[in-house]
């Protein structure tokens, strides 16, 4: 079992199990945090900072504003992925680097 974290939501902390993490996107100085039952959170925290507290072994960062659980990734192309049915874009910086984090049997 993953380590739960928790973030502030209305003066009060909230226990996030980090399984239930689709992805989370920068904006400006927050990153916004989605879970599988189509819920997000907003916490005020760079992406660098959030992916300091997440499994390395669960998350990639996918793009300079994207990181990505891979228990949520549908299908992988060379410029996006598919996250929950929605398409998100992959840097080219960053392919490589997915493609080695996942478990591929060739």
């Amino acid at each position: 079992m993953l380590n739960p974290f928790f973030v502030w939501q209305n003066k009060v902390l909230k226990r996030i199990d980090p399984g239930q993490v689709m992805c989370l996107y920068t904006v400006g100085n927050y990153t916004k945090i989605f879970l599988a039952d189509h819920t997000h959170y907003m916490v005020r925290t760079s992406l660098s900072g959030a992916l300091k507290k997440l499994p390395p072994d669960i998350f990639i960062k996918i793009h300079r504003s994207l990181v990505a659980s891979i228990y949520f990734i549908d299908h992988i192309a060379s410029d996006h992925l598919i996250i929950g049915g929605e398409s998100v874009p992959v840097g080219r910086q960053y392919y490589k680097t997915v493609i080695r984090k996942l478990n591929i049997i060739e």
